[in-house]
């Protein structure tokens, strides 16, 4: 289920990173349960009747014809009314129905029932209803009006695949004349406007094929058929170097829901089948058509996926700076200090992003083994997943600070960007410390989603600072249902555990929860927007003076297997 959460402007939204598991218990906030699972099919059809749209008078009318014309198909149907007179009908259907076919029905219903919302079955990812049971923002609850026994039988015997076919058939003008008026934007349109290929270093795919493979919706002018569409995603991971099993995962975790829902014709039993002939159909016209089997990057360099346990890639040069086992002494103890006291030094929320622009420092100065650290602010920023102007105006409100934790060493000039030396404030360089263990992060990608608070909680699990919400209340610095809410979230995404009593951190699950939220494209689009932006700062460079292309130290934010998104580099400038 997902909790819902009011935004600034008073919409109630059933985000992403706010699905928890079921419980018994029920929710004291607004809920909603998703349409599609992982496979990219749903159990019913939710007819949603909005009161907002034409009044309640509207919405029992609706009902009525809705309920009256299933009724005449032999279709089962479950009813619920919210208290701002919006009704809910659910037709439970016992064989799963694939995205596009229940899409098609609840529009083509849409277009002659005017309250009826088509939205719950528009996005595989985000399309969700709330149920019998919820709270409503209002107040009061969804209440059930079919009898309780008869839900209970038309759940327990849902309808059989031919009453849905027989819906489907009756609807069949409304369908194509709804295939051809679409004009709302589909996640393929802005794919293929910004990165439209599908060639290029090993693992990655372009935006385009994993709108696909993500929502299942395609651009009819590419592709004449589901079956087309789908072929293209297998072949394009083919063609950049992915395994078989690269990509079966992604349909059974969910990662991958649209691409699932191209294969519900299939039964289950048959889809691995289905999935592993299209792989080999690829594989086969890749061959004939002379493409290489094993691409590499322009350097010549694989791309294998390294774990989040590889040691990082110097971005340093080649030459071991003299004194790198002191410097990275140095950073150690600064590390180690600055947990210890920001959450006194840079209290509250307000001090979120200061915490993590200082890690994202600390990082780099790892990754360089220098304390001496010139990443620009677009880098950081790609770090700590917020806007360089405002990760500029952190770094200058920490540089001014006299005795801070930074000190700027040499302003930026042309493509070089400021140099920041990590200092240790005046009063704690006689402090005796233990340094902590682990490496040095920022802001990792899935907590992008899953926000700042979640990610201090697992950061303290994950360093074994602490392992029971109690000791993690402490830990963290924040109020006990503040830290109950986090550890809830890193639980339903899979990211924490519990075994005898105790948190343990899942550190592995990191990417993939990352890929499931779409936080690597968000990372992915930001790097593309900045190497636009350097590009253009370069040009002028050109006209100006001498220009010398430095490299990029963006890809050290990267995660560790990430490669599989499409991204344009350039080089880096302040």
């Amino acid at each position: 289920m997902r909790i819902g959460v009011a935004t600034s402007r008073g919409v109630l939204e059933y985000r992403t990173r706010d699905e928890r598991p079921l419980t018994e218990a029920l929710p004291v906030r607004p809920a909603a349960v998703r349409v599609y699972g992982a496979d990219g099919c749903s159990a019913a059809l939710c007819l949603d009747l909005d009161a907002s749209r034409a009044g309640e008078a509207a919405v029992r009318a609706d009902a009525e014809r809705l309920a009256r014309w299933l009724t005449a198909h032999g279709a089962r149907f479950v009813s619920d009314v919210s208290p701002n007179g919006g009704i809910h009908l659910y037709v439970p259907v016992a064989d799963r129905i694939p995205y596009d076919t229940a899409r098609e029905i609840v529009e083509a219903l849409a277009a002659a029932h005017p309250t009826l919302d088509p939205s719950p079955h528009r996005s595989i990812k985000t399309g969700c209803i709330r149920v019998p049971g919820s709270a409503h923002k209002s107040g009061g609850h969804q209440q059930l009006t079919t009898p309780l026994n008869v839900a209970y039988d038309v759940l327990r015997r849902p309808n059989a695949a031919a009453v849905l076919a027989a819906l489907r058939s009756d609807l069949a003008p409304q369908i194509a004349a709804w295939r051809d008026r679409q004009t709302d934007p589909a996640p393929w349109a802005e794919a293929t406007a910004t990165a439209d290929v599908d060639a290029g270093p090993v693992g990655r795919l372009s935006p385009r094929v994993r709108a696909v493979a993500e929502t299942g919706q395609y651009d009819p002018a590419r592709y004449a058929s589901a079956s087309e569409a789908r072929q293209s995603v297998i072949t394009a991971a083919v063609r950049q170097g992915w395994a078989l099993r690269d990509v079966a995962v992604r349909l059974a975790d969910g990662r991958w829901p649209g691409l699932a829902s191209l294969y519900a014709r299939y039964s289950p039993t048959q889809r691995h089948g289905a999935l592993a002939r299209d792989w080999h159909t690829a594989q086969r016209f890749i061959a004939a058509a002379g493409d290489v089997d094993e691409p590499t990057t322009a350097a010549g360099t694989s791309h294998v996926r390294k774990s989040h346990t590889s040691r990082p890639k110097s971005h340093g040069g080649a030459t071991i700076p003299p004194g790198t086992q002191l410097e990275h002494d140095h950073i150690r103890t600064w590390r180690t200090l600055l947990r210890g006291t920001e959450q006194a030094r840079f209290p509250g929320r307000a001090g979120y992003l200061s915490r993590f622009v200082l890690r994202a420092l600390g990082e780099a100065a790892h990754k360089t083994g220098d304390r001496r650290v010139a990443f620009g602010t677009r880098s950081l920023a790609v770090a700590v997943g917020a806007d360089h102007s405002t990760v500029a105006a952190v770094l200058r409100r920490l540089a001014d600070q006299p005795g801070g934790w930074i000190d700027l060493v040499d302003p930026a000039r042309g493509e070089h960007a400021d140099l920041y030396e990590l200092t240790i404030p005046a009063d704690l360089a006689d402090v005796d410390l233990r340094w902590d263990n682990g490496l040095a992060h920022a802001l990792r990608p899935a907590f992008r989603e899953l926000g700042h608070v979640t990610a201090f909680v697992f950061e303290a699990i994950e360093a074994r600072r602490a392992n029971t919400i109690t000791t993690l209340v402490g830990a963290v610095g924040m109020a006990r249902a503040t830290v109950s809410a986090a550890v809830d979230t890193l639980l339903a995404y899979g990211l924490a555990e519990r075994r005898d009593g105790r948190l343990h951190a899942r550190p592995d699950q990191l990417l993939v929860v990352a890929e499931l939220l779409g936080a690597l494209e968000h990372v992915a689009a930001q790097v593309r927007r900045h190497a636009e932006q350097r590009a253009r700062w370069h040009a002028w460079l050109a006209r100006h003076q001498d220009h010398a292309p430095t490299g990029d130290p963006e890809d050290a934010w990267w995660p560790p297997g990430a490669d599989d998104i499409s991204l344009t580099r350039s080089p880096k400038a302040a």
